[in-house]
């Protein structure tokens, strides 16, 4: 982990630079130990070389060999080698060995160097005691010009061994100090890397979206204000995703309710966005298409055209598409600085195949409405002419062209009545005055209307009421209008001595209004248009017997309008069974 490995690399340094320290400090304190010790000696020599001047200057004038026995005598007390030698070099005197067996000292380098000087100092292994010593020699001037040299050397020994004690001292004091420096070094290391080893894991963990994790910043020094810098951080980004991701909330469900198809793409036609409306559109699933190039969509090849255009172009496409039954408005908006730096575009698809539907049944239904009104006008129109014209028109003719009159104006309002009906029980636009009514009481009003008229063309016209407390929610004007232009419609189209039953029932949480007739029935072609306006199964009977085409299209709306359905069946020759369901209340 980083916490750890941060903790040993400071710690680590720490204990370099200690070691470092400690070497460095003892080779300069070890090294001004030994001057000191080399200064010591030096001045000790040269006071003691001095004060055996005068005895070595009278054994230099006597010019004889002493044993070191007799010198020892002579100097009690002195542990220094003492050599005398003459202005030759030749030993004279040695408190250790006999001079007649030792070399000639002319050019030792302590006596070449205190010719020139009060004295002459020399440190060098000595073969003859197998020890390195320190010399020092001065030079005497006895009588008659008699001269020599006096030499004292005194091994190193004892300087060594104060080094290595000294040595030992300052590694003994460098082990403590380095320990409590380093235990003290550790816990300060620690005190920095523990907070920055749970920043660094707070951080990581932020930064994967943990936006709600918060530092401790109780500390007032520089990792306490990194602590506070973290946290505020943090706050600002979640604050900032926060308001990006209620943004892009919103605008998903914007776009989510939009009945129109959207896809956003990028300037490589890659699918960036879809709503569920073009997925709906296209028939294709989320993964078939997020994130795919159009031109690996499986999708109709005009769209794929025209999101080409609108990217190589940089212009706005529109076209219109048809995909099998459906017909799209198709819409490239090309968006130069749509998504950040990048451009971009946006494909709006809308399904206008209903519309079209809607705006071909318009149409033909003014066609339809205009035809319907043009026959009666026209009639009405042509006979009253007729009369202006012929002012000597026999009262028969007369009456038979008032008569015709009557009529063609009955038929016009009653095309008239059922148009203003229609628009009324539009589902779209009817006023909404719903109270509880019960079925049962409208349905015999109904029957109870036309059931003389149907007996006296010898039909057989029954009531059938199985639950009597049907109650729905609804018009009583609507529902009476939808009972009585059924049965309207199975008495017109059902000859003398037929059969129409009027049934109501109860189906699950449905009211159904069920009218039988042993009429013409429906051929089932048919039957998939006879709840159109104007439409007639039989236009040669339906002009005999006056109807306007339009009270089968009213029975659909007041059932649409009504949360309701409207269903037939029917075979040709046999009859035909209009089922109306309204929801109970």
């Amino acid at each position: 982990m980083l916490g750890p490995r941060f903790l040993w690399q400071v710690w680590g340094v720490l204990g370099i630079t200690l070691v470092i320290s400690t070497l460095v400090f003892g080779f300069f304190v070890v090294d001004e130990v030994e001057r000191d010790a080399f200064d010591r000696i030096e001045k000790t020599l040269h006071a003691q070389s001095l004060a055996l001047a005068p005895l070595m200057t009278t054994l230099l004038e006597e010019d004889r060999l002493l044993t070191p026995e007799e010198i020892k005598r002579l100097a009690p007390g002195v542990i220094a080698r003492i050599t005398l030698a003459d202005s030759d070099g030749r030993v004279i005197v040695d408190n250790q060995r006999d001079p007649s067996t030792m070399d000639n000292h002319g050019n030792r380098p302590e006596i070449v160097a205190a010719q020139g000087s009060a004295y002459g100092v020399a440190t060098r292994y000595s073969e003859t005691l197998n020890l390195t010593m320190v010399y020092i020699a001065i030079s005497l001037n006895g009588l008659e010009d008699v001269s020599g040299y006096l030499r004292l050397a005194v091994p190193l020994t004892f300087i060594d061994e104060q080094l290595s004690n000294l040595q030992n001292r300052i590694f003994a004091s460098a082990v403590t100090v380095g320990f409590l420096f380093l235990l003290i070094g550790y816990l300060l290391a620690s005190r920095v890397t523990n907070p920055i080893e749970k920043m660094t894991t707070v951080a990581r963990d932020i930064s994967q979206g943990q936006f709600h994790l918060r530092l401790p910043s109780d500390r007032i020094d520089e990792i306490g204000q990194l602590a506070v810098v973290i946290n505020d951080l943090a706050l600002g980004a979640q604050q900032r995703i926060d308001e990006l991701t209620r943004h892009r909330n919103q605008l998903a469900a914007v776009l989510a309710g939009l009945n129109e198809g959207v896809i956003a793409f990028d300037v490589d036609q890659k699918v960036l966005h879809v709503n569920l409306s073009a997925l709906t559109m296209l028939g294709l699933k989320e993964d078939q298409i997020a994130n795919w190039n159009f031109g690996e969509v499986t999708i109709a090849r005009e769209i794929k055209q025209s999101v080409l255009t609108c990217v190589s172009e940089h212009t706005n496409v529109v076209s219109t598409i048809i995909v099998g039954e459906r017909t799209f408005e198709c819409s490239c908006l090309w968006l130069d600085a749509g998504f950040g730096d990048d451009a971009g575009g946006i494909l709006v698809l809308e399904d206008v195949t209903e519309r079209l539907h809607l705006e071909k049944v318009r149409s033909d239904f003014v066609a339809n409405a205009s035809h319907e009104l043009k026959t009666p006008i026209s009639a009405i129109r042509g006979l009253s002419e007729t009369i202006i014209d012929d002012p000597d028109i026999s009262g028969e003719n007369l009456g038979r062209f008032v008569e015709r009159i009557r009529q063609q104006s009955i038929r016009l309002e009653l095309i008239v009545k059922d148009l203003l009906h229609l628009s009324r029980f539009d589902s779209s636009n009817r006023d909404s005055n719903q109270t509880r009514i019960r079925l049962s009481v409208l349905v015999a009003d109904v029957f109870q209307e036309n059931v003389e008229n149907a007996r006296e063309r010898g039909m057989s016209f029954d009531l059938d009421i199985q639950d009597d407390l049907i109650e729905v929610f609804g018009e009583a004007e609507a529902l009476d209008q939808l009972i009585t232009n059924l049965v309207d419609n199975a008495t017109k189209y059902t000859g003398d001595g037929g059969t129409v039953i009027v049934r109501l029932k109860r189906v699950g949480q449905m009211a159904s209004i069920e009218v039988e007739d042993s009429g013409i029935g429906i051929s089932r072609e048919e039957t998939e248009r006879i709840f159109e306006r104007f439409y007639r199964v039989d236009r040669a009977r339906s002009g005999e017997i006056g109807g306007t085409g339009l009270g089968l299209a009213i029975v659909k709306h007041i059932a649409q309008a009504h949360n309701g359905s409207v269903n037939v069946q029917s075979r040709l020759g046999k009859g035909s069974t209009f089922s109306v369901q309204i929801p109970l209340a």
